[in-house]
């Protein structure tokens, strides 16, 4: 660790920049502070810094954009980041355009001390990013991913220079020009102003407008309460009484309610059950009568509370030897006249008895494929053949064996994708990826979407199955997961990196952190997708990659 080095802390929170110099100034660091990325540029260029420690998320230029510069003009000055708004999106930008380090916010002093230490250590070198590929890195803001000469071309150059951090335009407003005698300690023009050209004695000695004082003093004018309905109700009783008569005005209570007394009420309620009286049904507002001129009496008397005539229905008349008990026409019942004693004993009929004892006939279970199925297997086997049928689970799905999948993937594989070869390689604008993810579906999916856009893809599914690609063919850009079975830690990208440093790689994970992000930047790959992603991001970053390939 280099002692007395000078570090320049770029933060538009001021406390934040103080904070980091506190902490630092402890450790013999000479720390100078700036509060935007202008007036860190400013200070850079009157003196030299060993270590830049930046914000991201800055008001007019942000923090990546800074570091672009900072690394253009001095590319001898370490760099690290920190921002309260940490993504694997960042981190990676950060590491590539030349950062050292990506610190998230908040941070304790000690965390910040040792991200300090390792960036003047030899223990993290910065990762030589091609000058082409930094130049593309060219974004408005940290979480807009759109290229400003992109949004130019549709919107203008204008609009597009006016771009802030809120992703809205800058519109630069000027403030009216200041009334003469206003007075900002009574927030109006004020005669004593005028007269002096500054706020009044007393007002600066007390922080109070003495002429808004005396105006809150007046005496408030007002009605008469006396003359209110209620100390809620603004309303004179003679101005009630002239819009509703002084009936309403007696019964009227402070809360703006009419009050009726019961003995009125109940009066009130009898003249309305009188009317109603011979309606027909209370949300049926018709007289029984007036119903009645129309469809005559019957209909009008039969009609209930459904809105609809009831009509009555008569039951036909008993059947000769009908049994209650059986609920049927029994010949005993017709001998006797009554229910055989069997039935009133037990209280059941005894001929429904013996009906119900008959053995039901049906297929036998012990050949259906399930209970919830009720097919024989030889009737279901001679319409899908054997192969079906064995496979066939109780919940109607066939599952096939893992290994008969395994043998039919790699068999299907082998028939639609011709083996690579250095020859095939060689051909013109051929563009040749590996995709390597244990996760089979995953690995289908991406192969899918990226055969579409006219790209050769390969896959590879475990560990050995990816070495053995990597060792044999060459490819423009790898896909590599990073929990494989049998991987260790970046294992698999160091060997990727080791074998076929000239190949683009592609970070897909399932479990992504800003640590992973920032590690396996600096081993050089170029982007980082979290799972599930979309096909559209897939084939972004596909694009993006491939057109820096070698």
């Amino acid at each position: 660790m280099e002692k007395g080095a000078k570090v320049l802390v770029v933060d538009d929170e001021k406390r934040i920049c103080h904070n980091v110099k506190k902490i630092l100034s402890k450790n013999n660091f000479q720390v100078t502070e700036a509060i935007n990325a202008a007036d860190a540029l400013e200070k850079m260029a009157k003196e030299s810094f060993s270590l830049l420690i930046s914000d991201i998320v800055m008001p007019d230029m942000n923090g990546l954009e800074l570091l672009k510069l900072v690394k253009n003009e001095w590319p001898l000055t370490k760099a690290v980041m920190m921002t309260a708004y940490a993504s694997t999106d960042t981190a990676v930008k950060a590491i590539r355009l030349g950062a050292l380090d990506y610190i998230p916010k908040p941070f304790t002093p000690e965390e910040l001390r040792e991200t300090v230490d390792r960036a003047f250590s030899d223990n993290i070198v910065e990762y030589k990013t091609p000058p082409e590929e930094k130049e593309a890195i060219n974004i408005i803001d940290v979480d807009i991913p759109f290229d400003q000469d992109e949004v130019a071309k549709y919107t203008g150059k204008e609009y597009a220079k006016n771009i802030g951090p809120s992703d809205m335009p800058v519109i630069e407003v000027k403030m009216p020009e200041p009334l003469e005698g206003f007075c900002e300690m009574g927030n109006m023009v004020c005669d004593i102003f005028q007269k002096i050209g500054t706020t009044c004695k007393v007002g600066n000695k007390k922080g109070l407008c003495p002429q808004k004082k005396k105006k809150r003093a007046k005496k408030a004018t007002g009605p008469d309460i006396k003359t209110l309905v209620g100390i809620d109700m603004p309303f004179s009783y003679q101005e009630v009484v002239s819009v509703t008569g002084p009936e309403y005005v007696d019964t009227l209570h402070g809360q703006g309610t009419a009050f009726i007394p019961y003995e009125q009420l109940k009066q009130n309620v009898e003249k309305m059950l009188a009317r109603s009286s011979k309606n027909i049904d209370v949300d049926i507002p018709f007289d029984q009568d007036e119903v009645a001129k129309y469809t005559g009496d019957a209909y009008a008397k039969s009609i209930g509370p459904s809105d609809m005539p009831v009509i009555e229905v008569k039951g036909s008349e008993s059947l000769e030897g009908f049994c209650e008990m059986g609920n049927m026409v029994c010949d005993i019942f017709q001998k006797l006249g009554a229910t055989c004693k069997v039935g009133n004993k037990k209280s059941l009929c005894p001929q429904k008895k013996k009906k119900k004892a008959k053995k039901a006939t049906g297929p036998d279970v012990r050949t259906l494929i399930g209970v919830d199925m009720p097919f024989d297997y030889n009737e279901v086997a001679a319409v899908t053949g054997l192969e079906y049928i064995n496979n066939l689970q109780t919940g109607e799905t066939g599952v096939r064996p893992y290994e008969e999948l395994k043998k039919e993937f790699s068999r299907k594989t082998t028939e639609k994708q011709p083996e690579i070869t250095h020859e095939l390689m060689k051909e013109p604008g051929h563009r040749n990826i590996l995709v390597i993810d244990d996760e089979v579906s995953v690995n289908n999916n991406i192969r899918k979407i990226l055969i579409k856009k006219g790209y050769h893809v390969d896959q590879a599914v475990t560990k050995s199955e990816a070495l053995e690609k990597v060792h044999s063919a060459s490819y423009h850009l790898i896909l590599l997961d990073l929990r494989i079975p049998g991987v260790k830690g970046l294992e698999m990208l160091k060997a990727v990196r080791d074998h076929r440093p000239e190949a683009k790689v592609i970070i897909i994970t399932g479990y992504a952190s800003i640590e992973t992000a920032v590690e396996t930047a600096r081993m050089g790959a170029v982007d980082y997708l979290n799972k599930p992603f979309t096909p559209n991001e897939i084939r972004q970053a596909t694009d993006n990659a491939l057109r820096f390939a070698a």
